[in-house]
């Protein structure tokens, strides 16, 4: 099956919509953080932009009743009104099939975006079956397979998605490919002493880095030869390498470690086959990675400082001594995801517990704000 097909047949997909509505408008060069997402009873986490900053896509997770809400709403400018992603009770070899029944609430998460242009995205879901499966928005499961699949990323060119699948006993890596939807995703790694996951696509679409979780320590790895995949290993350093981050340029990948002291988890940056650089010490790690600037020159976030309601901060990577932070207006930060939408401005979206002056902040909401001026690089 096509992608054509999977994304082009399919009758349109009824969504059930949040009972909240947002009319907020966000000036464009209004710099205070607005909500962008409801106030509900759970809190707000891992907000991701579609790669043209057209829509922003987020989780609420409901920590008493155990389950995660997947919600996107489109962008621009204007906080629209969200829509609940809900997992079909149908697979990829259905596709024409009527009669599609929604499944029951559980944990719906893991968003990533398409190109804008397939209007798309993929996440992860306990699902109908109990048995977690990826999803794309509006298409059923797709991959199906025995054991958990999850933490899907689509490549930047739209053609693929890489993903961690239990299905062999262990987590290992699967690349499908989305032109040839009929066949087996292909495995990647079958490490046996080790879990692959956080899976993230160079810019051009033809690397991937991950993390091996394994019983030593977690470290990074790259497959630079998706057709030959032979995994290398990035670090090797003791405790836990994770979430890696692609540099829009395609240059450097940034980390989180806590080799040094495992109390805390620091921030570095890394030439590919290169040496790691520290940018700080002690942040709040992000859902999807550290977070980039659009020229690669910046590396942005959380501060793990509760004296300060853990601010958001920038560092240049050439020159992390100029470090600065960014006046958000927002406190209690946690998850960051930043996008350049076509009229070149940049957007960040914060997980936060509420605003500087918020009379009540009970759960964590995601707002969103242009982006600050960052420090100087030179």
């Amino acid at each position: 099956m096509t992608l054509t097909l999977l994304l082009g047949i399919l009758p349109s997909m009824s969504f059930t919509f949040g009972v909240f509505v947002l009319n907020t408008i966000i000036p464009r060069a209004f710099a205070q953080a607005t909500p962008a997402s409801p106030d509900v009873s759970g809190n707000c986490q891992a907000p991701v932009w579609s790669p043209a900053g057209t829509q922003l896509a987020w989780e609420v997770n409901y920590h008493e009743k155990k389950t995660i809400e997947l919600y996107v709403a489109p962008f621009n400018g204007v906080a629209s009104p969200p829509r609940k992603l809900m997992p079909l009770n149908r697979g990829a070899s259905a596709v024409t099939a009527g009669f599609d029944r929604a499944a029951p609430e559980l944990v719906v998460h893991e968003a990533s975006f398409a190109p804008d242009s397939i209007k798309r995205l993929v996440y992860s879901s306990s699902g109908a079956t109990q048995d977690y499966d990826l999803y794309v928005d509006g298409a059923g499961v797709i991959a199906a397979g025995p054991g958990t699949d999850g933490g899907p990323a689509w490549s930047p060119d739209g053609k693929f998605i890489v993903f961690t699948s239990a299905r062999t006993g262990q987590g290992d890596l699967y690349l499908l490919d989305l032109a040839l939807m009929e066949k087996p995703p292909l495995r990647l790694t079958g490490d046996l002493n080790a879990s692959e996951v956080y899976a993230a696509w160079s810019p051009d679409s033809k690397k991937v880095v991950y993390v091996g979780h394994g019983a030593q320590g977690d470290n990074l790895y790259l497959i630079d030869n998706l057709n030959f995949p032979a995994p290398r290993a990035l670090t090797a350093w003791a405790h836990t390498q994770t979430r890696p981050a692609w540099s829009p340029d395609g240059t450097l990948v940034a980390f989180y470690s806590n080799h040094t002291d495992n109390r805390r988890f620091d921030l570095y940056t890394m030439p590919i086959g290169g040496t790691p650089t520290l940018i700080t010490t002690d942040v709040v790690m992000s859902h999807r990675g550290p977070i980039w600037s659009s020229d690669s020159k910046h590396v942005i976030y959380v501060k793990n400082d509760s004296d300060h309601f853990s601010p958001v901060w920038a560092a240049p990577v050439a020159d992390p001594t100029r470090a600065a932070e960014l006046k958000t207006g927002t406190v209690g930060n946690g998850d960051l995801a930043l996008t350049r939408r076509a009229d070149g401005s940049m957007w960040l979206a914060v997980a936060a517990q509420g605003r500087a002056g918020d009379p009540q902040r009970d759960f964590k909401r995601i707002y969103v704000l242009p982006l600050p001026t960052l420090p100087a690089t030179k």
